[in-house]
């Protein structure tokens, strides 16, 4: 192996498999994750690895996407034209996925959403809150009892 493949060996691939590990995926488990850059990426091999029976995979850059599909065999959602918590719903019978995995990191594209339009109004007059969008929907994705790594 050369150094560019032991690179992803040391940082990149433990940071994607331990948000799967931490996710407590169960065989059979449909497992949603946030983010498709190289640590979704890892994180979808990881939950395949530790016995998901289906993963779903959100982004909305449409290379990420495709990797994430050609390469990971997850189902795909992008969520600049699609309302995640109804498409999550949607794909499973109205219970949401068992574990949800965020793997974006930064949230540069949550700017516009309500949410986060009432909080830089509350943060500029000092009753700062620090939500980050994609936690939260998780959260609220995430079917009851489920986990959220």
């Amino acid at each position: 192996m050369d150094d560019e493949q032991i690179l992803f060996l040391s940082d990149i691939f433990p940071t994607g498999y331990m948000a799967a590990e931490n996710a407590g995926i169960r065989e059979g488990d449909t497992v949603a994750i946030w983010g498709c850059g190289p640590v979704g990426q890892f994180a979808i091999q990881s939950a395949w690895m530790l016995g998901a029976g289906r993963v779903i995979a959100i982004d909305k850059v449409p290379e990420r996407l495709a990797m994430a599909r050609d390469h990971g065999k997850a189902e795909t959602l992008d969520f600049s034209n699609v309302n995640i918590y109804d498409a999550l719903m949607a794909m499973t019978n109205g219970r949401g996925p068992d574990s949800c995995i965020d793997c974006v990191g930064t949230e540069a594209d949550a700017s516009a959403t309500p949410d986060s339009m009432l909080d830089k109004v509350k943060a500029s007059v000092y009753l700062g809150t620090d939500r980050p969008h994609v936690l939260r929907e998780a959260i609220y994705c995430c079917r009851k009892g489920g986990t959220i790594s």
